[in-house]
């Protein structure tokens, strides 16, 4: 019995991972009118950016931090739900300028097309003005700032062979694309 179990698990994985590495090989459309689902990018996903110098003070005594860096993030759940993060630093070697936007709403996926679109229902936009706190906020989103977004969506290796989730702002998988490494924040 032990043995006939183990041949139907090994007949098993083995299926399985045919169809799973035969899908890198075909294309959206062929995945489409072979019914077949799509791996959805769910989970945590972040880019990142920074600037290749540093800020030190005009003594070179003290270190005062990068002078610009970005990170957006999404974080995609199995159940439609989303969210949306985006933070913006500048830092001049004085003054520092921070922004935080946060958005949490649901999110589509079309198959056919490789798309998502993210619809967000509540968010926030946060400043801080290290050299102004007077102009400090942090308020609600409004009404009219919470619109639909359309993105196109496709997986890539990194050199090390990790998954990469590609979001394009059109469907040409050769336009310019922003990476998103996984994230487990």
């Amino acid at each position: 019995m032990h043995l006939f179990l183990t041949k139907q698990l090994m007949a098993a994985a083995f299926l399985l991972s045919a169809v799973v590495s035969g899908r890198a090989s075909i294309s959206v459309k062929e995945e489409a009118s072979a019914n077949v689902q799509p791996l959805l990018p769910t989970g945590k996903w972040l880019n990142g950016t920074f600037s290749m110098s540093n800020w030190w003070s005009y003594d070179g005594k003290q270190y005062v931090g990068n002078p610009y860096s970005q990170s957006i993030a999404f974080n995609f759940s199995e159940k439609d739900k989303s969210e949306f993060f985006l933070v913006i630093k500048t830092h001049t070697g004085y003054c520092s300028t921070e922004a935080f936007t946060y958005m949490k709403g649901t999110v589509k996926f079309t198959e056919g097309e490789r798309s998502f679109t993210f619809t967000p229902a509540s968010g926030s936009y946060r400043g801080f003005y290290s050299c102004a706190s007077g102009s400090n906020f942090n308020r609600p989103a409004k009404q009219s700032e919470l619109k639909p977004s359309k993105y196109y969506w496709s997986m890539e290796k990194d050199s090390q062979g990790a998954d990469m989730l590609v979001i394009r702002f059109n469907s040409d998988p050769k336009s310019a694309g922003s990476y998103f490494k996984k994230g487990d924040w």
